[in-house]
């Protein structure tokens, strides 16, 4: 991959905030929402999310990115390429952390326990599904019947009742009728 794929474009740095130092060890301090970082540098890509400011452009479709990094995985998608392979089951990985994760499936190591029951789980995004058995947080609200669930699978599974059930018409007890649909209560 050359560098004829993508442009960076210079801009004023007048959205950039002040950077804060403080002890031996420099801080810098995004004044928009107080994340800290040890380099000037991350602080300026960083302060991109809050501007939108995307001064790497790919030449071949005009999608802009915030780090020179996202382009250069984005353009996989124009080669077909892709960089990092398994070398266990040849499933392949734009990029290396999702290769290093996805070799806990064959080394078996689960870096993520639960502190309330002690189950392992090898993605911390698992771990945190699984939290929500212990916490009752059902966050994923079905639009038409309201029907909530800890998982957007379960969600996107329940949705799939409400296309069932067109044409349906009843007077059965406990089942109410709308439009074209029937709803089973």
């Amino acid at each position: 991959m050359g560098e004829n794929f993508f442009s960076y474009s210079q801009t004023k740095q007048t959205s950039q905030k002040k950077a804060q130092k403080t002890g031996a060890i420099s801080h810098f301090i995004c004044q928009q929402c107080g994340k800290s970082f040890t380099k000037k540098g991350t602080l300026n890509r960083h302060i991109r999310i809050h501007t939108r400011e995307k001064p790497y452009t790919c030449k071949l479709c005009g999608n802009g990115f915030c780090q020179l990094g996202n382009l250069k995985i984005h353009m996989s998608v124009h080669t077909g390429e892709s960089l990092f392979n398994c070398q266990q089951c040849g499933k392949s990985f734009i990029k290396k952390g999702n290769l290093e994760v996805h070799m806990r499936i064959h080394s078996g190591e689960k870096l993520f326990v639960c502190p309330k029951c002690g189950k392992s789980f090898c993605q911390q995004g698992n771990l945190k599904v699984h939290m929500r058995i212990h916490t009752g947080k059902k966050a994923f609200i079905c639009q038409l019947c309201g029907n909530s669930f800890r998982c957007k699978t379960s969600l996107n599974n329940h949705t799939r009742i409400h296309s069932r059930e067109r044409f349906c018409v009843s007077s059965v007890k406990g089942v109410s009728q709308k439009g074209n649909t029937v709803r089973i209560m």
